[in-house]
């Protein structure tokens, strides 16, 4: 940890010693709850600060003006990092973990003490809006990634809160969907890397996720708040909601949840004194979380001191990131160009690069450096045509004629592409996996042409490519943080050598993936691949993809030789030489898999198990060592509950790719455990391999019958502000709240062409596509107190025809709550 102040450590020590016996129930209730949106509660009788915790994970994002939960389109500016579908292309956590520093360092100056971030949630279908916030399809990965993040940002004292905990993989239905997962599962793909960041990194906190699992909300899941992450895992921190996923206060405190955000619910206060005042709540379990939120602030209290920002360091350390995530998907030898070429470059994203996706985490940096940017500074001469608006989809026949026009006088066409922010945000999930109509069409226009066509691609997860086949070459940038500009033009002239590999699978198209069978098809989501996401998948179903996990070429090539396996101590060690075959320094990112033992418990194909990146000049051989755990190799029994080695026989593969295996060992365990398979006949036949559609004997998989979520009936607080517009009253209530969210939306349209404006319409937008899916539960508990619990009760009932009931609710009064700045009477324990 960098240098602390005497003060700082002197607050901590103070703070730390307190007990939550001497805080008054009132006290306890409000130290448990957000104030303002984004801060916690000060108990200044005791001398308790107030904490700031606000959004990740790319950067620090804090707004300008408090204004509920959802209102992130006015942020003060910051250094707006590569996002994490990027940085894990790199497969370098340490980069993570530097990232994470810096980030850390912009905290403390910003007086920030908890930051919301990483999210490790798995990618388990191309199609999740949010999927550029996560790092892989694979835990292990993820693991990883968000453990150097976490020790990255927590070694200058700022707290992490690690997201969204679990199985949160679709945004249409995140406020009121259920995700059914079986046990298994849910151990090995979706709980996996959570396990690694608490046992590696030890978080100062964990945020659960708004949707419910196998029938009960995250926020008041005992299972996972305190079976399995504390008492399982030893998590001893804070437990936060997502800003509105609370559903009711006191089952979530019982549960192990601690912290309620964004706060200023009048309701879940009033819950928690009088649950302890009637000994609904007991003392001692509420003592607990008080205790948790005690900790949490001494622990932030303690953070490093200011003086060492140094903003264009971590903008110049953003496009380090950049440069070594970049992913080269093809290449016929057209690239790196060498600046002599007749260049024409087509495409709007030349001059408005979309360098992080929209949402929550969307930063407002001070300046960026567009690949326009770049290339002037290089004084690269080339001539350039819009060809499309890339805030928009449809075709503008007069800018794709002056694109094919220019493209006779040229010699190679680069064209910078992808996905706008209105086609991929958080709050809502693509519809399918094409580019824009406007792109589309004119690459394939332009291929006709049969000039040399190279694209470099910006979007947040893998896109369709029907034009593959005639593109001289493809670089994905992914979504490359304020200077992804220059980094870009550094890859195509070859001053730097793309090393960049994907950690994700990309299919054709969206239905070839795992879970399309039942993929946002309502509240219910059925996860009846169980293990079979990403890779495990595509390997046993033999789907044709466009490129594989692990997949990333080089302006070098390297050769594998040599391989050897030692197993001792409870570990396996992997050696071989790695060779640059090439004439170019270049990194080569070496993936280390298993393949399973055949047996009659179903299984992946192969499972990686651990990766390296190795820097090699030409010509330069290294010995290359990769270790795991033996006990990696296990997987978890449903009937024991527990983690199972098998014996068998496996195998080691070193590979550049899930499909790319350059080197094989034969592997047998014989010192494992030979029980007996937990499945019975039917669940087995249908999952020997992927099944391609829900099998009849999933229920039984996940051990309970599955009913649907009614959407039909009365209106509830769990219904979704689209739902209300069953109703006559219900139709001017969603009107009234579209339209109040549409104002930043319209305001920002108004705003002149700036890089402030295509923020701000960004994240408005997110708001707007966000909030008919929200429940009205949700957008209570997000609003810090301006949607109170008692309107959102009443204007169910006056939705429902219940008008004289909603109108005695909503002209009742709330009793008032002293904060704890009012005086009042002793310690109650």
């Amino acid at each position: 940890m960098r240098g602390l102040s005497s003060y700082k450590e002197d607050q901590m020590t103070s703070i730390d010693k307190l007990t939550p016996d001497q805080l008054t129930i009132e006290e306890k209730a409000a130290l448990l709850e957000g104030h303002d949106s984004w801060n916690s509660n000060a108990v200044p009788r005791l001398g308790i600060p107030k904490l700031f915790l606000t959004d990740g994970p790319h950067g620090l994002r804090k707004v300008r003006e408090a204004t509920g939960g959802f209102g992130v389109s006015d942020n003060e500016h910051s250094t707006a990092f590569p996002t994490s579908a990027t940085l894990a292309s790199s497969w370098e956590p340490e980069l993570a973990f530097r990232m994470g520093e810096a980030i850390a360092e912009e905290c403390i100056e910003a007086k920030v003490d908890v930051l919301l971030a990483p999210g490790i949630n798995i990618k388990r279908s191309p199609l999740c809006g949010r999927n550029f916030e996560y790092f892989s399809e694979d835990p292990r990965v993820s693991g990883k990634f968000g453990s150097a993040f976490v020790r990255g940002v927590q070694s200058n004292g700022i707290g992490c809160s690690v997201k969204h905990y679990a199985a949160n993989s679709n945004e249409n239905y995140r406020f009121i969907g259920d995700s059914v997962v079986d046990e298994r599962a849910l151990r090995e793909i979706y709980l996996r890397a959570f396990e690694t960041v608490v046992r590696e990194a030890k978080p100062y906190t964990v945020m659960c996720s708004y949707n419910r699992l196998n029938g009960t909300f995250a926020s008041q899941n005992k299972r996972l708040l305190t079976d399995i992450l504390r008492e399982e895992w030893g998590f001893d921190g804070v437990v936060m909601t997502d800003w509105g996923a609370t559903s009711d206060r006191i089952e979530g405190v019982l549960a192990g949840c601690d912290l309620d955000m964004p706060g200023d619910v009048w309701h879940n206060r009033q819950s928690i004194i009088e649950g302890a005042r009637s000994g609904k709540l007991p003392l001692p379990t509420l003592d607990k979380s008080v205790h948790r939120m005690i900790r949490l602030t001494a622990r932030c209290s303690a953070k490093g001191t200011t003086g060492r920002l140094d903003p264009e360091r971590n903008a110049a350390l953003s496009c380090e990131i950049a440069k070594r995530s970049a992913v080269l998907l093809k290449n016929d030898g057209t690239l790196p160009l060498n600046g002599g070429e007749k260049l024409l470059v087509v495409g709007e994203m030349f001059e408005k690069m979309r360098y992080q996706g929209a949402g929550s985490s969307l930063i407002n940096p001070p300046k960026v450096i567009t690949p326009k940017d770049a290339f002037d500074r290089r004084g690269i001469s080339y001539s350039y045509e819009k060809g499309f608006r890339c805030f928009y989809t449809e075709r503008d026949s007069s800018l794709e004629q002056a694109a094919l026009n220019a493209a006779a006088d040229a010699d190679t066409i680069l064209f910078f592409g992808g996905l706008n922010d209105f086609e991929e945000s958080e709050g809502f999930d693509r519809e399918h996996m094409r580019m824009g109509d406007n792109q589309t069409r004119l690459l394939q226009d332009l291929i006709a042409t049969g000039k040399k066509i190279v694209v470099v691609l910006f979007a947040g997860a893998p896109v369709e490519l029907p034009f593959l086949d005639g593109l001289a070459a493809l670089l994905d940038m992914y979504l490359p943080g304020m200077y992804g500009g220059e980094a870009a033009a550094a890859l195509l002239y070859g001053e730097e050598n793309p090393s960049g590999k994907l950690a994700e699978s990309w299919p054709a198209r969206a239905e070839d993936s795992s879970c399309h069978a039942d993929y946002n098809r309502g509240p219910v989501s059925r996860y009846y691949e169980s293990l079979y996401v990403g890779y495990r998948y595509y390997d046993k179903a033999q789907t044709n993809l466009l490129f594989p996990f692990g997949f990333g070429l080089s302006y070098t090539s390297f050769r594998y030789d040599e391989l050897a396996v030692a197993d001792g101590n409870g570990k396996l060690t992997i050696e071989f030489n790695l060779t640059n075959a090439g004439d170019r320094d270049g990194s080569e990112v070496v993936q280390l898999y298993v393949r399973n033992n055949q047996s009659t418990v179903f299984k992946a194909e192969k499972e990686l198990m651990a990766f390296a990146k190795v820097f090699l000049r030409p010509g330069e051989t290294r010995r290359v060592s990769v270790q795991f755990d033996r006990s990696e190799l296990s997987y978890w029994n449903v009937n024991l509950h527990r983690w199972v080695l098998e014996n068998g026989r496996y195998e080691i593969s070193v590979a550049a790719s899930s499909a790319d295996i350059r080197l094989t060992a034969p592997l047998l365990i014989d010192n494992g455990e030979n029980v007996p398979t937990p499945y019975s006949d039917s669940v087995a036949a249908a999952y020997a391999t992927p099944p391609p559609s829900i099998p009849d004997c999933f229920p039984e998989l996940v051990g309970y019958p599955i009913q649907e979520q009614q959407t039909k009936g009365p209106l509830t607080l769990e219904s979704s502000l689209l739902e209300f517009r069953r109703s006559w009253m219900g139709r001017i209530l969603y009107a009234a709240v579209m339209n109040t969210v549409q104002k930043d939306y319209r305001k920002a349209l108004r705003m002149p062409d700036s890089l402030e404006r295509d923020t701000r319409l960004k994240n408005s937008h997110f708001v707007v596509r966000l909030m008919p899916s929200n429940s009205i539960r949700s957008m209570c508990m997000s609003s810090s107190g301006k949607f109170t619990y008692r309107t959102a009760l009443g204007l169910v009932e006056l939705a429902n025809g219940r008008m004289l009931k909603g109108l005695k609710i909503l002209l009742s009064k709330d009793k008032p709550i002293p904060l704890p700045s009012e005086p009042h009477g002793g310690p109650v324990s």
